[in-house]
């Protein structure tokens, strides 16, 4: 069994051919064929001009403008781009990505109001963008992707996760074999246990009558926090800094546990020794070897993580 996600992940998405790659050399390049295709026509108005054979030459005045009027192409063909990739909902943010999502009739969410003293706290642009998607689904009562809609927008998440669900997974007959019965899996911040009163949000959120159809039991469940601990030996060459090489690895290590903090995520063995791996890295050594097999009910979460370097 593994965990897929309702709504795609846009970061998947090939960038569109609209979007063009810029590079100036093309652009002073055209200028310079252009020029000399112009100062031949001027030839042939006024014989007088000279032929023209410096166009290379840095200093010269022509060239000068070429390389002022080829900088000003690149600006704007940048601020085409960066126009298009604001119509486009997996490279629009802030109000860009609020205008998309209000064709949704969807706003972002305000997460902590505003005090005397810090500005408003409100969600994120990734869950902004991730409840747009599954939007797509949301006129369907008693769909996952409904459910999961449902759920992020009760509960929703910081621009930096702090705050809100952290991963929610819908649970059904094919799942658990019980028919007429749907279980939304939560978990919050970093993998934290969600709490009563968050738990009593999400059910009265997706019990509502145009969200749960008729004789369908919808039970909102915390997800099973699956803990475990890494203890890792890096041998560095002679030369490397043990503590700087050591701090490098824990930083690796931390982001893939972080990117498994999903239910139904799996710890395949030897993945977060590997992850280990990087500059200066000679040999990793893992004397606790993890592995998690995927569950849909439970979330694997780094509890401690120990690296220690030596010289070798």
């Amino acid at each position: 069994m593994f965990y897929a996600p309702t709504a795609i992940n846009p970061s998947f998405l090939a960038a569109p051919n609209a979007i063009e790659v810029l590079a100036f050399s093309r652009y002073f390049g055209d200028f310079q064929t252009r020029f000399a295709s112009a100062w031949t026509e001027a030839q042939q108005i006024d014989p007088a001009l000279p032929d023209y054979e410096v166009q290379d030459i840095n200093t010269d005045p022509a060239m000068v403008i070429g390389k002022a009027v080829s900088f000003l192409r690149l600006l704007d063909r940048g601020r085409v781009n960066a126009v298009y990739r604001s119509l486009l909902a997996q490279y629009a943010d802030d109000t860009d990505l609020d205008a998309i999502a209000a064709t949704r009739n969807i706003l972002r969410l305000e997460i902590a109001p505003a005090t005397q003293s810090a500005a408003a706290v409100m969600e994120g642009d990734a869950a902004l963008l991730h409840r747009y998607l599954l939007s797509f689904d949301r006129g369907s009562a008693g769909s996952s992707g409904r459910y999961l809609f449902e759920v992020y927008s009760a509960w929703p998440q910081s621009n930096d996760r702090t705050a809100g669900v952290w991963d929610a997974r819908v649970n059904g007959f094919d799942v658990h074999g019980r028919r007429g019965d749907v279980d939304v899996v939560i978990i919050g911040p970093q993998g934290a246990a969600p709490t009563s009163e968050q738990l009593a949000l999400i059910r009265s959120t997706v019990g509502a009558a145009h969200i749960k159809p008729e004789a369908v039991s919808v039970a909102v469940i915390a997800a099973a926090r699956i803990e475990y601990t890494v203890s890792l030996v890096l041998d560095v060459p002679n030369g490397a800094s043990p503590e700087l090489v050591a701090q490098d690895a824990e930083a690796r290590v931390r982001a893939v546990s972080t990117d498994r903090i999903l239910i139904g995520g799996e710890i395949p063995r030897d993945l977060l020794a590997g992850a280990a791996y990087g500059p200066n890295v000679l040999s990793v050594t893992d004397l606790n070897p993890v592995t998690v097999e995927p569950d849909p009910y439970s979330v694997p979460v780094l509890s401690n993580l120990s690296i220690t370097a030596r010289v070798r």
